[in-house]
């Protein structure tokens, strides 16, 4: 008869400690590329909900500056006021023609409004780093 001092390993503990290692090691190289997918999805939901609020700007500051009452000055503040509502700075407003109080009747008139991507980046790095976003919007003078 043979006595033993260790008792035997039975295969299912074995096999479950396997399993824990594997998962550890999937973990280590999948969670990186988890962490950089959710983070480029945050940045470029930002750079939409960024671009959308420059097209309203652009949009209001023209329909602001075509009415026949209109002025520049006007036209300037609706759309800073659009883009200060979504914690947007650093804008850029520009007409043309740059003349807009003196437009005759059905003249096109033109408002371009730009915004450093930079302005709203959540990491500062990535694909929209020194991206400038821009939007037009033209309208007839009343």
């Amino acid at each position: 008869m043979i006595l033993t001092l260790w008792p035997k390993r039975s295969k299912r503990r074995s096999a479950r400690g396997g399993r824990a290692g594997a998962a550890t090691v999937e973990l280590a190289v999948c969670l990186p590329l988890i962490i950089l997918l959710v983070f480029a999805s945050l940045e470029g939901a930002n750079m939409l909900f960024l671009r959308q609020a420059v097209v309203q700007s652009a949009y209001e500051s023209a329909k602001a500056a075509a009415k026949s009452t209109g002025s520049r000055q006007r036209a300037i503040v609706l759309a800073e006021q659009v883009l200060t509502s979504r914690n947007i700075s650093q804008s850029t407003i520009s007409f043309n023609p740059t003349n807009v109080d003196g437009l005759a009747a059905g003249t096109p008139l033109t408002v371009t409004v730009s915004v450093p991507g930079d302005s709203r980046s959540i990491t500062g790095i990535g694909p929209f780093r020194g991206l400038t976003i821009e939007s037009q919007a033209t309208m007839l003078k009343e």
